[in-house]
C-alpha cells in the first residue's frame, strides 16, 4: 500500500485579503492531489484542517469537488477533522456534502484496507484533551491484530511546540504500534523514527504566516508519500511549487536593492523591514510602490528608525506570544482568540478576523462566559 499523506491545506483561507493569495491555496492543493495520482497512491490521508473554516466559500467546496472528480477511485480517501474546520457547535463539518470518510469525531475509529489497520480521531482541545487521551490509549490494542497499522491525528506534540498551553500531547500519551503516524496541525514538516514506526507532520501545503518563511526555504510545501509495501516503511517528500515569499531588510538610501528579490516564476510577496534614520514613510511607501509595480504580488513593509531608541520587539509567532496572552488575560479561550486575532489583523486579514471573531460570540466557549 503507498500513501499520500496531506494535510494542513486550509481551502479558503484568503491571505492579505487578496483573491491571488486564496486561488495559490487551491492551486497547491490541487498539484498536490495531481502528484499523488501520479505517485499511484492508494490511500489518500488528510490529516486535518482541510478547509480554513467549518463555513468555508463556494469556491473552497467547488474546488474540493472538482479533485474528488479526478480522483474518481483511484484513492480511496480518509481524514480527520482539525481545529480550523471542526464546527464550534455540534453541527455539521463540510467534509458532509462530499463521500469522504471522516475518522473520529469525538473518538477513536478505524478501517481495514488491504490489511493495513487506519484508525484516527479528530481534533480535541481544552477539555477534550482528557478524552483523547483516553481515546488513544485504545489503539495499541486494535493494531496489536495488524501487520501494519496507521494513527491520524491533528494534536500539537509538546516535543515539537514546547510551550505551556501550546500543545495537547507529550510522546508518552502517544501509542506504541503504529506503523505510520499521520499527523496534522504543526506547518512546517517533520519526520522522525518513534517506537515501531514513523512520525511524520505534513506540514502545511502553502505559506499561511509569515514565520514560516524559513522553515518553507529549508524543507519546502508539500506532503509525504508512504510506501508500506515491504518489509521497512519507505517515506519520500513531494514538493509543490508554491508562490515565493521573501523577507528582506534594506537601508532607506537603497531601496533600489528591493528589485534583486523579484526574480521568480510566480510574482513573490515581500516582507521588507526599511532601515534608517528619520525615515519618511510615506516617502518610502510611495517608493517602493513605484518600484515595484508589476514585480511583486504584493509588499508588506515594516520600519526601524535607528533614530529612535529601539524598543525590544516581542517574542515572534504565536508559540511565545500565547504565554504572555494567557498570563494577561488569564483565560486560556481568549488567549487562543487574542492569538489567531493577532495572526489574522498582522497579516491584513480584517475579513478573516471579523470572521473568526464571529465564530467566537457564537460558539459554546462564549455562551459559558457569558453564562
Amino acid at each position: 500500500m503507498r500513501i499520500a499523506h496531506i494535510s494542513d491545506t486550509h481551502l479558503g483561507y484568503r491571505q492579505y485579503n487578496l483573491d491571488e493569495r486564496e486561488n495559490d491555496f487551491y492551486e497547491a492543493f490541487n498539484e498536490a492531489i495531481d502528484k499523488a495520482i501520479e505517485e499511484r497512491a492508494d490511500v489518500l490521508i488528510h490529516s486535518g484542517d482541510l478547509f480554513d473554516s467549518p463555513t468555508p466559500p463556494i469556491k473552497a467546496l467547488y474546488v474540493f469537488k472538482n479533485a474528488l472528480k479526478k480522483i474518481d477511485g483511484k484513492m480511496k480517501i480518509y481524514t480527520v477533522l482539525g481545529d480550523h474546520d471542526t464546527p464550534k457547535r455540534k453541527g455539521m463539518p463540510p467534509h458532509k456534502l462530499f463521500d469522504i470518510r471522516v475518522l473520529g469525531v469525538g473518538r477513536l475509529e478505524w478501517e481495514e484496507v488491504d490489511g493495513v489497520l487506519i484508525a484516527g480521531i479528530s481534533n480535541l482541545k481544552g477539555r477534550g484533551v482528557v478524552l483523547l487521551k483516553e481515546e488513544l490509549k485504545k489503539f495499541d490494542a486494535i493494531a496489536e491484530k495488524y501487520k501494519k497499522s496507521i494513527l491520524i491525528a491533528h494534536q500539537a506534540i509538546d516535543k515539537y511546540l514546547p510551550f505551556e498551553g501550546a500543545y495537547e500531547l507529550k510522546e508518552d500519551d502517544l501509542p506504541r504500534k503504529a506503523t505510520y503516524y499521520a499527523f496534522g496541525h504543526l506547518h512546517s514538516r517533520i519526520l522522525t523514527k518513534f517506537s515501531e514506526g514513523y512520525l511524520a507532520y505534513a506540514g502545511s501545503t502553502e505559506i499561511i504566516r509569515k514565520d514560516e518563511i524559513g522553515s518553507w526555504k529549508k524543507k519546502g510545501k508539500g506532503f509525504y508519500i508512504a510506501d508500506l509495501e515491504g518489509d521497512e516503511i519507505d517515506i519520500h517528500e513531494i514538493n509543490l511549487d508554491i508562490r515565493p515569499q521573501v523577507e528582506i531588510e534594506v537601508d532607506v538610501e537603497r531601496l533600489e536593492d528591493v528589485l534583486n528579490y523579484t526574480n521568480y516564476p510566480k510574482l513573490p510577496v515581500l516582507h521588507i523591514t526599511v532601515k534608517g534614520e528619520n525615515i519618511n514613510r510615506q516617502y518610502v511607501i510611495e517608493k517602493l510602490n513605484r518600484l515595484l509595480r508589476d514585480k511583486v504580488l504584493s509588499f508588506k513593509p515594516s520600519f526601524k528608525d535607528l533614530s529612535q531608541p529601539q524598543i525590544e520587539e516581542l517574542p515572534k509567532g504565536p508559540i511565545d506570544l500565547k504565554s504572555i496572552m494567557r498570563e494577561y488575560l488569564k483565560d486560556e479561550e481568549l488567549a487562543n482568540l487574542a492569538i489567531d486575532l493577532y495572526e489574522l489583523l498582522s497579516e491584513d486579514d480584517v475579513s478573516g478576523a471579523i470572521r473568526v471573531a464571529e465564530e467566537f460570540l457564537e460558539s459554546d466557549s462564549y455562551d459559558s462566559k457569558e453564562s
